[in-house]
């Protein structure tokens, strides 16, 4: 297993983006994409694109906030991207989000990741 470089853990939360913006690709924007996991400086997309997304470019989309009918402006950088099947993953570096729902999304994921743990603990024990 090589050496995890993450400062931050990831957290999954399954929230569908609206709104997406790529710059400086020249590309059609993406019409389906999701969030699939988060962290305190970025998360993981996957997106319904071609990987012809280059690490360095700028990404901008619009999150809905689960609780409310409200949206939230992200400006993210390109990490990294590969394809998946069908899918495009891509890795975000946020640049730019409103803490308040970038604590809402991490708290979505940190409670399914609870759910998880409890279920494997369930599963260990007689």
């Amino acid at each position: 297993m090589g050496i995890e470089k993450r400062k931050y853990l990831r957290f999954e939360c399954l929230v569908p983006v609206d709104l997406v913006e790529i710059r400086g690709e020249g590309e059609e924007d993406p019409e389906s994409v999701l969030i699939e996991d988060v962290s305190r400086e970025g998360m993981r997309m996957i997106l319904d694109l071609g990987p012809d997304l280059r690490p360095g470019g700028d990404i901008d989309f619009k999150v809905h906030n689960p609780d409310e009918k409200e949206t939230c402006s992200v400006v993210g950088e390109i990490i990294w991207s590969k394809a998946k099947d069908d899918k495009l993953e891509v890795g975000i570096k946020l640049r730019k989000m409103d803490e308040s729902m970038k604590n809402k999304l991490l708290d979505i994921g940190y409670a399914r990741w609870l759910e998880l743990q409890s279920a494997q603990n369930k599963l260990k024990t007689p």
